[in-house]
């Protein structure tokens, strides 16, 4: 069963300065429990890296997402749904918490509240970021949402 997981967290170096945020923990985690870590990344997609820093920001109340000057908000979106769709087998996401594209709770400047970043949209599978699974309690928590989601999917 395919959890998908930011490439980043995976431990490949895309974040947008070349480095990683690997976490041996959910590896140690995702094989003790028989699943496969499917590591995924919209930005890298898109833009390669290293690249530009991504930054949300309302504009006239809409959310946009600017790397440099370039806006590129629905580009992450609809990369997003195209990586969704590609994995549609998939269990569960678990994303990184400050992304614009990965995070939970991303923050949006000038728009006074935080978004589901484009990823976290995208899925239907339960998701989360990955500090939330540093806790026993929490991977348990995920763990159950996720073969919950398993057990009604349709085959």
């Amino acid at each position: 069963m395919k959890i998908l997981i930011s490439a980043c967290v995976y431990g490949d170096d895309v974040r947008w300065n070349g480095s990683n945020r690997r976490h041996q923990h959910i590896h140690d985690w995702a094989e003790n429990n028989g699943f496969e870590l499917v590591p995924i990344c919209p930005e890298h997609e898109l833009f390669g890296t290293p690249r530009s820093t991504i930054r949300l920001r309302a504009v006239d109340g809409e959310v946009k997402a600017f790397a440099g000057k370039k806006e590129v908000y629905s580009e992450l979106q609809e990369k997003s749904q195209e990586i969704a769709s590609r994995y549609s087998d998939a269990i569960g996401f678990i994303g990184i918490s400050r992304s614009p594209t990965c995070g939970v709770s991303a923050g949006v400047k000038d728009y006074g509240t935080t978004i589901k970043a484009p990823m976290h949209q995208a899925v239907d599978c339960p998701s989360t970021e990955i500090s939330s699974m540093n806790t026993e309690n929490n991977r348990q928590i995920f763990l159950e949402r996720i073969k919950k989601y398993e057990s009604r999917r349709p085959r």
